[in-house]
């Protein structure tokens, strides 16, 4: 961690609280950030470790983070990006199944495991709210299973692509922008396969005219074309 705990009383103004999962709480928000750690890391700092007790509830309030699984022979599996007012792990178990790490600059509001079960029994909302985040966590794991299980590498590709463009895509003059810092090796983790692979399947899908990179970006400039190879 970096820096000292930000001021607690910014979650109440937030511009990021429609998105959030803390929005649940509306009128009892001023009460419950009382309870907030809202702690800064650097680009490329770990937030938590796959494998350490969980000590709490952590929520994405600024920046981008990743979810990192580790297999036991060491290999790395991007499992997804959080944005601002995600889950960065929703559940209270004994220790965390992935590591979080901050991919920008990012600040996290850290809610100490006594305080997250005290806060989710007076605010139902809020636990509803975290199944509810929880369940459309657990589709998005089984779709992407389905298409490891089924998919080649660029299938994954570009499901891989649309699914990204869904959540941090932005409209630009030629197609959608993918509007996070993503790296190569990022994408090699993302769909399961080496560096140098994921480079080459990325810069087919440029010559079939489906994307574009652009000092360090990705558009996707044919969305249809990009289904078709689903």
């Amino acid at each position: 961690m970096t820096g000292p705990p930000e001021d607690r009383a910014a979650c109440v103004s937030c511009s990021n609280l429609p998105v959030c999962v803390l929005s649940a709480l509306k009128t009892d928000l001023k009460r419950a950030a009382r309870e907030l750690h809202r702690i800064r890391f650097a680009p490329g700092e770990t937030i938590f470790q796959q494998g350490v007790p969980v000590p709490g509830l952590y929520v994405l309030c600024r920046g981008y983070a990743k979810l990192v699984f580790r297999t036991p022979s060491g290999k790395r599996l991007l499992i997804r990006f959080c944005g601002p007012g995600d889950l960065l792990e929703g559940a209270l178990s004994e220790e965390h199944v992935v590591s979080a790490v901050a991919v920008d600059g990012a600040v996290v509001s850290f809610i100490p495991h006594k305080s997250a079960l005290g806060l989710l029994k007076r605010q139902p909302e809020l636990a509803v709210e975290v199944g509810c985040r929880l369940v459309r966590d657990r589709h998005m794991l089984l779709d992407r299973l389905a298409y490891f299980a089924y998919g080649g590498v660029r299938e994954r590709l570009a499901r891989g692509l649309l699914e990204l463009g869904k959540h941090y895509g932005v409209r630009y003059e030629q197609g959608l922008l993918i509007d996070l810092p993503l790296s190569r090796q990022d994408l090699a983790e993302l769909l399961g396969c080496s560096r140098q692979t994921a480079s080459e399947e990325l810069h087919k899908l440029v010559g079939m005219r489906l994307i574009q990179l652009r000092q360090g970006t990705i558009i996707l400039t044919d969305m249809e074309g990009l289904r078709r190879l689903r």
